[in-house]
């Protein structure tokens, strides 16, 4: 075998598994492409990916029907057959579509861009190109010549658009890619240079290495640059995927605000309570649990509306929350009833201090309309002291018995002066 069977046969089998390789990429590609968000420079990049795997059968083809035997194939007719020169045309055709679809999915991850727009200026362009390739380039290594300037620009117009993104937007798939696109244009450039010095100086130097090793070097760097691009892809997913599980988290965090506290009041519920939430220093010590129980809100919602109840309420809420302590929790039982626990704090000096309170508490104003000036706070309260968070429950419902017993007492002394209303 001679030395130039050698190198072609080299070439072929490289050829061979750039091929294999590229159409394992297109496989990937499909696959991301179908079960993934639909984006389109990835769509794009697939795109390019597919017209180099179409380029690389095609010189692939050509290469066997060269070196095919005679009784195989009858009259190959050179360089300078049609047949050749067809699939010539593809593969130069195919590369510099490759190329543009490449540039134009980096374009579009990075800056955006009209991607049907772009797509038909660029097949034009390198169709006119790929037909100059080949009527003016002679052979693959002069083809091969003008597809190095193209490369050499596409590639390294990629790799600056990547490498200059922010570093909100870097990651290892940005920088894998963008590390391939400028070795990929290192490569290209060095190619060409060798392909210029090719026979003479060129002759058992690094020069000719590079002339019979570059279709290795092209795979292995298409291959990183291939899988770089999935990365950006998965990169991006895990990134939707952030988002959207930091919007869930806010939406989970808003509906559990939802369930467990009043809405009206903005004080925790009764299930707030019965998940234990706020009691964590109520039940490590002693102290008092109130039950409070607004006594004229029936009155004021038959009288004035729910409207004037529902603000009554709401400033019932308000006095007692500006009147407690940090640790003090305030929940909305049920209806106009509220509970009050109060760690470290006595029956006796709680039941006086919220007595003189909601006694001394500032009516609620009301418009004019209503047909007077204020509305007084009654207020039934039951106060019960607790050893531990045990014994919480029994406090309560004591309290609460305590409550109602002097809620029925003041009904029972309500005269005609005690009218919930200031005129």
């Amino acid at each position: 075998m001679t030395a130039e069977h050698a190198r072609a046969l080299i070439q072929l089998i490289g050829l061979w598994t750039q091929l294999g390789a590229t159409a394992l990429l297109v496989a990937l590609f499909v696959v991301m492409r179908r079960h993934g968000p639909r984006r389109t420079y990835f769509s794009t990049w697939g795109e390019g990916w597919g017209a180099l795997c179409a380029a690389v059968a095609a010189l692939l083809v050509e290469t066997f029907y060269r070196m095919a035997p005679p009784d195989l194939i009858a009259d190959t007719g050179g360089p300078d057959s049609p047949i050749v020169r067809s699939l010539f045309l593809l593969h130069v055709f195919g590369r510099l579509l490759f190329l543009a679809l490449i540039l134009a999915g980096t374009t579009i991850y990075t800056r955006g861009l009209n991607h049907v727009v772009y797509f038909r200026i660029v097949a034009t362009l390198a169709a006119v190109w790929a037909a100059a390739a080949v009527l003016f380039g002679g052979g693959l290594d002069g083809i091969m010549l003008w597809q190095v300037p193209v490369a050499v620009v596409a590639y390294g117009l990629c790799a600056w658009r990547l490498g200059t993104l922010p570093p909100s937007r870097s990651g290892v798939g940005t920088a894998m890619t963008a590390s391939a696109f400028l070795a990929l244009a290192v490569v290209w450039a060095l190619s060409g240079v060798a392909l210029r010095m090719q026979g003479g100086e060129a002759a058992g130097s690094f020069w000719e290495w590079l002339t019979v090793y570059h279709t290795y070097l092209d795979l292995l760097l298409l291959m990183l640059l291939g899988f770089g691009m999935l990365v950006i892809q998965l990169e991006d997913a895990r990134r939707e995927v952030d988002d959207a599980r930091a919007e869930l988290s806010v939406t989970n965090d808003s509906l559990r605000r939802m369930a467990l506290y009043d809405t009206l009041t903005g004080c925790l519920n009764r299930r707030a309570f019965a998940d234990g939430i706020g009691l964590e220093v109520a039940k490590s010590t002693f102290g008092t649990a109130v039950m409070l129980d607004m006594d004229n809100l029936k009155w004021v919602n038959d009288h004035y509306g729910h409207g004037v109840g529902d603000e009554l309420l709401t400033y019932f809420a308000r006095v007692l929350r500006e009147h407690i302590r940090p640790l003090d929790r305030l929940y909305r039982w049920g209806g106009d009833e509220f509970l009050l626990i109060l760690p470290g704090a006595t029956v006796d000096g709680v039941q006086g201090r919220l007595s003189a309170l909601m006694d001394n508490a500032p009516p609620l104003p009301m418009d004019a309309a209503h047909g007077a000036d204020k509305v007084i706070l009654q207020i039934s309260l039951g106060a019960e002291s607790y050893a531990n968070g045990d014994a919480l429950t029994a406090a309560i419902e004591r309290a609460d018995a305590t409550m109602y017993t002097q809620k029925r007492a003041r009904k029972r002394t309500m005269t005609p002066q005690n009218v919930p209303l200031v005129s």
